[in-house]
């Protein structure tokens, strides 16, 4: 959990699609150091809660890291 005193300095963004991740960096660049990472995570079925946290549950096993 983030409260009002942490500053998220750096975002791991997983994705193999070069285009989102030059997407990602022009628009927090400036703001954020924005790392990348591919990680295979195996599309699943759901609404947009499910699946957006079930992927990123399975991305952060895989590099080990939020």
């Amino acid at each position: 959990i983030y409260t009002a005193k942490m500053t998220l300095t750096k975002l791991n963004f997983i994705t193999g699609n070069k285009n989102k991740l030059l997407e990602v960096r022009a628009i927090l660049g400036k703001v954020i150091e924005v790392d990348n990472q591919e990680v295979d995570v195996p599309e699943i079925q759901g609404t947009i809660e499910e699946i957006a946290k079930e992927k990123a549950r399975r991305a952060a096993e895989a590099v080990i890291s939020p």
